[in-house]
């Protein structure tokens, strides 16, 4: 999975990205470039083996405005980058996914929780582990289908569905494609 990321201690300060350091940026240089290059290095790896995957964490802030620019075109970027490879994969053994995440229980969530709690105490209820989408990851990866939808942006939540997976305690994290959006088809098209 790659999910070298970036997360600015300012992200969710209120204010345009103007307002904010200059070093957001960096969500950019770390999110994007370490995926590139974890893909680089793993993609003949996986070439050998029976079965690949390389999944990107996204989010609907790929879609919709979330945390301001920096964050979204990194999200942005992570579904183009998955249907770029899956396009060069093709034929192959190995499959691309970029999922939307729902928002996750970590360390700096919990932060957030208690610095914002008028906006994310809600949120963080309905919160996803770190456990659960690598549940999802592993069922993806072995979904005999997965050639199909390589490449795709896939809403985790959706997938923990349709495989029967639940987070702790039995939770079932809910997709949030009717508030925020849903994931976009590219264009079929190939320049090569």
């Amino acid at each position: 999975m790659n999910k070298a990321a970036f997360l600015h201690e300012n992200l969710i300060d209120p204010g345009p990205f103007w307002s904010k350091p200059i070093d957001m940026v960096e969500m950019l240089n770390v999110g994007l470039r370490s995926s590139y290059i974890a893909s680089y290095y793993a993609a003949p790896l996986l070439l050998k083996a029976p079965r690949g995957l390389i999944a990107f964490t996204s989010s609907f802030g790929a879609d919709c405005y979330i945390h301001g620019p920096a964050y979204g075109a990194q999200k942005a970027g992570a579904d183009k980058m998955a249907f770029d490879m899956a396009a060069d994969f093709d034929g192959t053994n190995v499959a691309t996914a970029s999922l939307w995440l729902g928002p996750q229980r970590t360390e700096r969530s919990a932060i957030a929780a208690v610095e914002r709690a008028d906006k994310y105490e809600s949120v963080m209820a309905n919160a996803e582990t770190p456990e659960f989408n690598g549940r999802v990851i592993i069922a993806l990866l072995n979904d005999p289908e997965l050639n199909q939808i390589s490449g795709q942006p896939l809403i985790t939540a959706e997938l923990a569905a349709k495989y029967g997976i639940s987070d702790q305690d039995g939770h079932k994290p809910a997709s949030y494609r009717k508030v925020l959006g849903e994931p976009r088809n590219f264009h079929p098209a190939r320049v090569e």
